[in-house]
Order: structure tokens, then C-alpha cells, then sequence
């Protein structure tokens, strides 16, 4: 480890203090403190010292990543207090920003000034029988800030226990768990924000707090459910477990073209039948790189097919998640057999010419790195889209339609849309009954459980920015459309949030609430990276840019 930091600066010869890469500290006396007051497993690294240059390239998406004049990397919770309180002193930390698995989609987690990268603090634990403040929870999964899903999928795979977490490995556990969480197991067991029991959270004033839903801190808890990480920096989440897989099965086919209007009328269908809350399907028309979809490099139709071996052979009734929805009770049901692969999904590909087929059966633990190619580093990239309730072939074909034409027209301006892509993700009706009562229950607002939509378009050219967000707003408002049209409003994922969407459109009705947990816990507005909830002093510094209403 020590070869990496060649040309440090080192307080002492002592391994008692922590790792100075560059010499940025040396005339700012809050830099030169923290440098003391670290644990020997953290790091201050300056401005164009080899582990920074590592920081500022390892964002997902390129247009999202900045060179950050001073880099701290924690090694413990007291050490990101620590560098809270240095940053409110230093000349650097009037820009501050953290960051976990650098996939944020808002620039909320970069900055050229003072980065805190919660990413050397990334351990998972599996813990029984625990006591969290005032929760107690008979198994927990306990994972550290910093680390990524595959980094816990390492820890919890093959132990009979797991989190609802990402479906692609490289994301961050930060974002993701206070940005809603829409996870392969959601539809089962509910979105990741719903399975929270617990979090280990550093305050702006350097405090270290753990928040619960009932405690004195359970506002924070609230907000921290879906309206991101705009209040405190979370060093350690507590997910309740739950049992994991006993296999994953998928299948992945490509369709040829003659095929399209049968298989989007087969999504409807199984949108509209399917009864095992642990399987689910992707619709999805891209540009998909070569190796992936091998052959002429066209507009492709790819659906992909999951199940997921539910614990013990056994799924919940069909009707088990509604009558949850309507009373609250916790389900009753009689368990069924759950259905072989080919029973699940036979019908969806009833009548369809294949151009392609592959099938995967897999541990759990390694379900993410099947999604990962699909995603690759190197571009520009998006990560945007809404929610529909209701799925119509109609509404299928206009949308796929749409994107084919975002393609076409990025390739006569000389761009190669490599990974480009328009996904409808299936979800499990009121995620199997662990839906919130209300809207209120949390930041995000999803009582009524939706389909996900998912435009992700991977491009080089800046010149093209403009281009791909007026893509993107004319998907959304296809959906957005064809939801007014059968009535409920269906919040947005707010780790998909669009770039012009206002924050009544990704948290309804509780944007007024956030605006002032943001003012209790970020009084002086030190975190405004990204979406800022208008707090009265964010509005003052000019830095506020979620409000109420639909602003």
C-alpha cells in the first residue's frame, strides 16, 4: 500500500499519523490540524497527486466528475467528523462535497474544492440480534458509506442473508440507500429506504448521531429516506436482512424486428399477470456495445427475464400485496409453489422470433455482474426517468419509437450511442406488501408502488448535452402523459431524477418538510452540491434550487 503514496509529506516518521500525499496543508492551518488528528489509516491528498487524480477519474459519469483541490479519505467515523470540522475552517471547505460510489447523477457528490471519499471505509457486517439505539432487529446488515454493492454482495453471499441493494456492482451504498433504493429483491421485500432501520450519521457540526425512526433524530431518519444526502453524511447503514436466494436465473433475448409489436404486447401481459413478487422483467431498446449484442450495430430490442429462487421453494399469494395495501396487515396468505423459470416466462415469449438467447443461473451474490457490462465507464452518461403505474402496448410502442429516433439522430451527428438505452422495469405490486401506508411514511413519496423507466444515454461530445436532456424530455413526457391518463401521480425515483425536474415532481408533498430538516441539520447550507432543498440560508447564499410547489 505505502508504494501508492510516493512523494508524500509526513508529519513524522511514526506510523501514528495519517498519510499526506502533495503539499496543499502546509499553509492552511485547519489542513495542517487534521493531518494530526487522523487515524493512520486515512489520507489527505492534494491536488494532482496520484490518488486524487484516481478520485477525480473514477466518476461514472465523466461530465460529473471535478479535480478537487484537497481530498480526505477517511478510515473511521471519527475521522469524517474530524474532516467536517476542518472544512468548516478551511479556505478550501466553502465547497465541500462527499462521496461514496461516485454514480451520482446531480454533480452532488463532486466539487474543486474540499471532497471528503467515504470509499477506503467500506466494510459490511452481518450482525444478530442487535440493538440500534431504540430499534431492535433480529438480523441486520450493517454497511459502511464507502462501499459499493458488490463490495457487500462479497460479504453476505452464501451466508442465507442479504440487503435489498443495487443491481449494477460498481454503485455506491451512500447514494443509493438514501436516494430510494430500487433493488432485484424490491418487488419482494421493498425498496431499500423501506428495509432501513437504523443510520450512523456525521452532522455538519462534526457530531456523530445514530438515527432511527422513533428516536430524537427521526426527522433526519425521514429525510435520509429518499431525499438524499443533502442533511449529513452517513458512515454506516443498518438494513434488515433479509433470507437470501437460493439461485438466480437469467434470461436474456434478443428479438428480431418482426417480432417487436408481439413482445411488447407479451410485456403487457406479464405486467399484468404476474404472480411471484421474486420475478420480474426488463423491456428495453438500446444501442447496445458489440459484444454484447454481436452482429450490425442497429437499434436492438433486448428482454431480459429474472427469477429468483424464493427461500424455502415457496412465494406469497397473488393476492397477499393488495390486501396489505387496503388494511395493513401484515399477509396471511397460504404460500404457493413457486413457478419454474420457463412456467414464468413461457408466455412472455410466446410467438417470438429470437435473434439471440443466453440463460445464466448464478449465487445471488454474484446477480450484479451480469448488469455491470451493460453500464460501462468512459462517457458522458444519463441515468433518468419516471414511474408508471400502467402498462399499455400502446404506450410501449410510442415510447420505443421515441428512442429509436434518439438514435437515429445521434448517429447523423457523427456520435456513437454505445450503451444507449430505454428500459421499462418491472415492479411487484405494492412491492409484496412492504409499500408505505402513505406518502408522508417517507422523503420519497411511494405508497402507490410503479414501473420504473430508465433512459440511459452513454455520449463523448459536450457539444451533444443539450441534445440528449431535450431526448430525454420528450421520454418523459411520454410517460408523464400516459400516467395523467389513467390518474394517480407517481412520484419520480430520485436517483433518476432528470435534469430540469422540480422537486414537487420527485417529492410530491414533501418538499416543505425537507426544506426545513435541511435548515435544522444544515443550518449553515455547508452541503450544496447538487439538488438543495430551500432552506432560508440556502436561499440566501444562492445556492437553494428545490423549493415548494413547482419551482
Amino acid at each position: 500500500m505505502h508504494s501508492f503514496f510516493s512523494g508524500m509529506l509526513l508529519f513524522a516518521t511514526s506510523p501514528a499519523y495519517a498519510f499526506v500525499q502533495g503539499d496543499c496543508i502546509k499553509h492552511d492551518f485547519a489542513l495542517t490540524r487534521l493531518a494530526l488528528q487522523l487515524s493512520p489509516g486515512a489520507a489527505i491528498l492534494c491536488r494532482y497527486s496520484p490518488l486524487q487524480q484516481h478520485n477525480a477519474h473514477r466518476y461514472w459519469g465523466e461530465q460529473y466528475g471535478k479535480n478537487a483541490t484537497l481530498v480526505v479519505s477517511p478510515h473511521t467515523r471519527k475521522d469524517v467528523s474530524f474532516a467536517v470540522q476542518a472544512a468548516s475552517s478551511s479556505k478550501l471547505g466553502r465547497d465541500l462535497a462527499f462521496v461514496g460510489g461516485g454514480h451520482g447523477q446531480t454533480n452532488a457528490s463532486s466539487t474543486s474544492g474540499f471532497l471528503i471519499d467515504l470509499s477506503w471505509m467500506n466494510s459490511t457486517r452481518i450482525l444478530h440480534n442487535v440493538t440500534l439505539g431504540d430499534a431492535r432487529v433480529s438480523t441486520a446488515i450493517a454497511y459502511q458509506g464507502g462501499a459499493t454493492w458488490k463490495q457487500v454482495m462479497d460479504c453476505t453471499n452464501g451466508t442465507g442473508f442479504t440487503a435489498v441493494g443495487a443491481r449494477v456492482g460498481d454503485v455506491g451504498v451512500g447514494g443509493f440507500s438514501t436516494g430510494g433504493g430500487i433493488g432485484f429483491l424490491a418487488g419482494a421485500y421493498g425498496y431499500a429506504i423501506d428495509r432501513l432501520r437504523a443510520m450512523e450519521v456525521v452532522l455538519m457540526s462534526g457530531e456523530i448521531v445514530l438515527a432511527t425512526k422513533t428516536n430524537k433524530y427521526s426527522d433526519l431518519f425521514w429525510a435520509l429516506q429518499g431525499g438524499g444526502g443533502q442533511f449529513g453524511i452517513v458512515t454506516t447503514f443498518y438494513q434488515e436482512a433479509v433470507p437470501e436466494p437460493v439461485s438466480s436465473e437469467f434470461g436474456i433475448w434478443t428479438v428480431a424486428r418482426e417480432s417487436w409489436e408481439r413482445a411488447r404486447l407479451n410485456t403487457m401481459q406479464f405486467f399484468d399477470s404476474n404472480d411471484d413478487p421474486f420475478s420480474l422483467m426488463y423491456y428495453s431498446l438500446g444501442y447496445y456495445p458489440e459484444h454484447l449484442t454481436p452482429g450490425d450495430l442497429i437499434t436492438t430490442m433486448v428482454i431480459v427475464g429474472i427469477r429468483f429462487g424464493a427461500p424455502h421453494n415457496q412465494s406469497p399469494s397473488p393476492l397477499t400485496a393488495y390486501k396489505n395495501k387496503t388494511d395493513g396487515t401484515i399477509p396471511t396468505a397460504k404460500p404457493t409453489e413457486q413457478k419454474t423459470f420457463n412456467q414464468t416466462f413461457s408466455a412472455l415469449l410466446d410467438g417470438l422470433v429470437l435473434k439471440q438467447s443466453s440463460f445464466y443461473k448464478v449465487p445471488y451474490g454474484q446477480a450484479t455482474e451480469l448488469s455491470t457490462p451493460f453500464f460501462p465507464y468512459g462517457y458522458r452518461r444519463g441515468f433518468w426517468g419516471p414511474q408508471t403505474s400502467k402498462v399499455t402496448a400502446a404506450y410501449l410502442a410510442t415510447a420505443s419509437h421515441s428512442m429509436e429516433t434518439y438514435i437515429n439522430e445521434s448517429l447523423v451527428r457523427g456520435q456513437i450511442p454505445a450503451t444507449a438505452v430505454w428500459v421499462l422495469q418491472y415492479m411487484y405490486p405494492f412491492q409484496n406488501g412492504h409499500a408505505p401506508i402513505s406518502d408522508t411514511d417517507t422523503a420519497w413519496p411511494h405508497s402507490l408502488s410503479a414501473h420504473q423507466t430508465l433512459f440511459s444515454p452513454a455520449w463523448t461530445d459536450a457539444a451533444d448535452d443539450a441534445f440528449v436532456i431535450h431526448n430525454n424530455d420528450v421520454l418523459n413526457n411520454i410517460t408523464y402523459h400516459h400516467q395523467a391518463s389513467i390518474g394517480p401521480f407517481v412520484a419520480d425515483y430520485p436517483n433518476y431524477i432528470s435534469p430540469k425536474a422540480a422537486g414537487e415532481r420527485v417529492w410530491g408533498g414533501n418538499v416543505k418538510r425537507l426544506v426545513q430538516v435541511k435548515g435544522k441539520y444544515d443550518p449553515q447550507c455547508r452541503i450544496h452540491q447538487g439538488r438543495v432543498f430551500a432552506s432560508e440560508v440556502c436561499v440566501e447564499k444562492g445556492w437553494a434550487n428545490v423549493f415548494e410547489g413547482k419551482g
